[in-house]
């Protein structure tokens, strides 16, 4: 016993010393457990929060197809609405004399042209309306969710319908007085092409042009992208009187917020891009008649297989030397009308002019990005309750942040 104790004492500072070492060690592999621990619970819940986010996200983009297709419908049915050219073919059915003639086929030429144009254009802005808007509803939703904040009692049905409604009020009301700008737009633009003119498909394909340029950069006191707000808000309505206080500027600032957005230039670059993939689109739909004046009766029984067609020196046949491409075929202006005057139309058994266009619209790279960081910078905003406006101020910017660090990648 006592040699163990002599043991003991000669050796005490080596296993006080292996105390220490050994509870730092336990110590340490304790604290290294508890943070590999925390730093997984954290990951967890970052992924979950990450799945939550994409589902909600998704769910949003659902929500922007359905709306979509439904106001997409009703434009095109107000499109018609205000460009009907049945009075026109009817007056010109009763063989009216050569002057009353030419004005009639003159006006509908401007309804046409301006019917085209409305079609690509006004549904373009009205896809980006509606994403943008739905967006930014969802990212204050998602935000005020994730924060257990009390603003979310302030986004009410009554809110949320009051909010939405620029969409419907573009539609009944801001598409009537867009009309009128874009017909004047049109009729500068085509007048001094007469009904006999023959044009090309790259001439159509400039006379969009051309009135696209205009309506989205000329006078922006009444553009449709520069100034929105006069096409989408009401001039003598003022905000539901129904609503409370809160919801009143909270209604104040999600419509400021909107305006914004619709206001930049980015949204202009946007729009810019869409239209010209609409009227490319539209282009193809109405290049039949220069398809059926590039056919020749006379070669429609001949068949270019046949190896009696080459001459023993190897030349190609006629019929394929004859070849002239659609786009360098002219036709009389009034050929063209028609095609344009269909544009909205469908047939039986055949798949809706519009459909490829409003597809278009749905899958297109440039909105989803839009949408995406729209929701992004909205729902990233914290502590709505604190304060509001500096609130609403910080998403507007990291919008325009995110859309500079996309420009960059």
């Amino acid at each position: 016993m006592s040699s163990l104790y002599n043991f003991v004492k000669r050796h005490r500072r080596k296993f006080v010393a292996g105390g220490v070492v050994v509870g730092g060690a336990v110590a340490a592999i304790a604290l290294l457990d508890r943070h590999i621990t925390k730093v997984r619970e954290d990951e967890r819940k970052k992924q979950l929060e990450i799945i939550r986010k994409r589902n909600h996200f998704d769910s949003t983009d659902s929500a922007v197809a359905a709306s979509l297709k439904h106001y997409f419908a009703e434009l095109k049915s107000r499109i018609a609405e205000l460009h009907d050219t049945s009075q026109l073919k009817e007056a010109l059915r009763q063989g009216p004399d050569k002057e009353e003639k030419i004005r009639l086929w003159n006006e509908m030429k401007n309804l046409c042209f301006g019917q085209a144009v409305s079609f690509i254009i006004a549904e373009a802005f009205l896809a980006v309306l509606i994403r943008v808007q739905l967006n930014i509803l969802a990212g204050y939703l998602y935000s005020t969710a994730t924060n257990n904040n009390e603003v979310d009692s302030r986004l009410t049905q009554k809110f949320q319908e009051a909010f939405l409604s620029l969409a419907n009020y573009f539609v009944q009301d801001g598409f009537q007085e867009f009309t009128d700008i874009a017909l004047l737009n049109v009729k500068s633009c085509v007048a001094f092409i007469q009904l006999q003119d023959e044009i090309g498909l790259d001439n159509v394909e400039n006379i969009f042009s051309q009135i696209q340029d205009r309506i989205l950069s000329d006078y922006p006191e009444r553009n449709l992208v520069l100034n929105p707000g006069r096409f989408l808000l009401s001039s003598t309505q003022s905000i539901p009187s129904d609503m409370t206080g809160k919801e009143r500027e909270l209604y104040k600032e999600a419509i400021s917020e909107t305006l914004e957005i619709m206001e930049s230039q980015e949204v202009l670059n946007l729009m810019t891009r869409a239209c010209r993939r609409g009227f490319s689109l539209l282009i193809d739909k109405i290049a039949e008649p220069f398809l059926q004046d590039e056919e020749d009766p006379s070669n429609s029984d001949t068949d270019i297989s046949s190896p009696q067609q080459s001459d023993e020196s190897g030349t190609l046949p006629d019929v394929i030397q004859d070849f002239v491409s659609p786009c360098r075929i002219q036709i009389p202006l009034v050929k063209i009308l028609p095609e344009l005057s269909s544009v909205l139309d469908s047939e039986e058994g055949e798949s809706d002019n519009s459909e490829e266009w409003l597809q278009c619209l749905l899958e297109s790279p440039d909105l989803k990005t839009l949408g995406a960081n729209v929701y992004e910078s909205f729902s990233a905003v914290n502590n709505l309750n604190s304060n509001k406006k500096s609130s609403f101020s910080s998403a507007a910017w990291n919008f325009f942040q995110n859309l500079k660090l996309n420009q960059n990648d």
